[in-house]
């Protein structure tokens, strides 16, 4: 064979090699490629549910805050009818005056819990739950009665309260005015009720849980 055949077949074959292992690396590129690709999908999967978990979090949060009264109401059974039937305590009822007052207290503070978190958390889930402290307040004279005795221990979801009770703008403004001249309360006491009705009055339109909030505003 002549010089320059076989430089002709030297060059072929390491042509043919060249191009084979040009292949193996981009067959081996495409598969690390391939990886790289899930790795970062992963990651961004990861991301969002680390975004999302502080959202996450309320939910259980606002289960609780929603029903944590049932626990009692399956030990105590007879108390049902109390804050779901419009039923008023007398005396000779299975359930004492007590136990009527000590349920509403519970149950007012958990609602109060879901009113002061979605006023400072936005994305607290209280859609649904303000459907139930309405239907709570709406069919529970005890309820009712515990929060228009105790208004002063309300001070930023008070007004939050009387809205998802009431049923018109109407009702709203004659509680609060009701509660302004409550006897037996302290200056400072008259003058945040007087505001109260201020607020409402020269406010329209706004969600029952914007007062909360601003309410929190004021006193910080």
């Amino acid at each position: 064979m002549s010089f320059e055949a076989s430089v002709a077949v030297i060059s072929s074959v390491g042509t043919l090699v060249l191009m084979v292992v040009g292949v193996l690396n981009f067959r081996i590129f495409s598969k690390q490629l391939a990886l790289a690709q899930q790795q970062i999908g992963h990651a961004v999967r990861q991301l969002e549910l680390a975004q999302k978990a502080p959202d996450l979090q309320f939910i259980p949060r606002s289960i609780a805050d929603s029903s944590d009264h049932l626990r009692v109401l399956l030990e105590k059974p007879y108390l049902r009818t109390y804050f779901y039937d419009e039923v008023q305590w007398k005396e000779g009822d299975r359930a004492t005056a007590d136990e009527v007052k000590l349920l509403s207290e519970l149950i007012l503070n958990n609602f109060v819990s879901s009113i002061m978190h979605s006023a400072a958390f936005p994305r607290y889930p209280v859609r649904g739950i303000d459907r139930i402290i309405s239907f709570h307040l709406r069919h529970s004279p005890a309820l009712r009665e515990f929060l228009a005795e105790n208004f002063e221990r309300f001070p930023f979801s008070g007004l939050t309260l009387l809205c998802f009770k009431a049923r018109t703008r109407d009702d709203v403004i004659r509680d609060l005015r009701a509660l302004a001249e409550a006897p037996g309360l302290d200056p400072a006491e008259i003058t945040r009720r007087a505001q109260l009705l201020r607020l409402f009055e020269e406010s329209p339109g706004r969600d029952p849980i914007e007062y909360a909030a601003v309410n929190m505003e004021r006193r910080q």
